[in-house]
């Protein structure tokens, strides 16, 4: 068996915790697909299965029952030891919230070159769906987010968001179910998504949620708008795609692991900007320096 990697260990241990790959990825701040490759990546290495998965639940198998018994122990010290040299050092934390739909490399980078020019620092990561700042108001669970925003910032910062400089843009997209009649397109002219159900998650703040799904085409004609996400998470809309007959408006680097879900490019829209976004009038210099990454 080669040696294995900490995050493949860090994965194997939270779905074990968890028993569930999703809500695993939320507290390690990393994207559901990534989780269940680290943990494809580990049983490579064990050369069996640790998990015995289907369409209902996750169980670890008995091998995996086994490694997580001798794994979880050691893996609670190191994390003992880490919070107390942190501790001794006196460590500053910043609390970083990454969306589910940016590419984990776009966001390690930035981390990397932050903590290279802050050693006394460490950063924490979370997941969480895009649009979940409009819910946070003046409580919000971490220190800055990045995440994919309206290449317009006016309306988050009429909102009491700060929105810092764009580290790049993708172009909109639309996940669609393969049977799905657009899905035959190369590209979607958004014009045609007014014949379509669009998923619109409807607890949110409307005025602040139209920057993502807009409420008309660029023509003017209404879309669409349905209201069956619960959660506004990237996993629960390629859930509801998947079933065939809504459309999740997204951006082009989003590319689901999922056989029955497909990414098509959507022209005509405006793109949207990879950014960190904070409370407005937070006076935290480490945001800024991490922004500026």
């Amino acid at each position: 068996m080669g040696r294995m990697e900490m995050r493949e260990i860090e994965a194997f241990l939270e779905v074990a915790r968890e028993l569930h790959f999703g809500r695993a990825a939320g507290r390690l701040g990393m994207s559901a697909p990534r989780v269940s490759q680290a943990v494809r990546a580990l049983e490579r290495r064990v050369g069996a299965p640790l998990f015995e998965r289907t369409t209902r639940r996750v169980k670890l198998t008995a091998l995996g029952e086994r490694l997580h018994a001798e794994l979880a122990p050691a893996h609670e010290q190191m994390e003992r030891a880490l919070a107390e040299a942190r501790s001794i050092a006196g460590t500053k934390v910043l609390r970083v919230g990454v969306a589910t739909s940016l590419p984990s490399a776009v966001v390690e980078e930035k981390i990397h070159a932050f903590e290279a020019a802050h050693p006394h620092c460490a950063v924490v990561r979370s997941s969480h769906p895009n649009t979940e700042p409009i819910r946070w108001a003046d409580d919000w669970p971490v220190d800055v987010f990045v995440g994919w925003l309206p290449s317009d910032p006016a309306p988050m910062e009429a909102n009491g968001i700060h929105v810092g400089d764009a580290w790049c843009q993708a172009e909109r997209a639309a996940l669609l179910a393969t049977g799905h009649p657009l899905g035959r397109h190369a590209t979607i002219d958004a014009e045609e998504l007014a014949a379509h159900d669009i998923l619109y998650p409807s607890n949110l703040k409307p005025g602040l949620t139209d920057v993502w799904i807009p409420p008309t085409t660029p023509g003017g004609v209404p879309l669409r708008r349905v209201a069956r996400c619960r959660t506004a998470s990237l996993e629960e809309a390629i859930m509801l795609v998947a079933q065939g007959d809504v459309i999740h408006l997204t951006v082009s680097s989003v590319h689901p692991d999922n056989p029955h879900v497909i990414t098509v490019p959507v022209s005509g829209l405006p793109p949207m900007i990879c950014a960190p976004a904070w409370p407005a009038g937070t006076d935290n210099p480490l945001i800024r320096d991490f922004a500026a990454a």
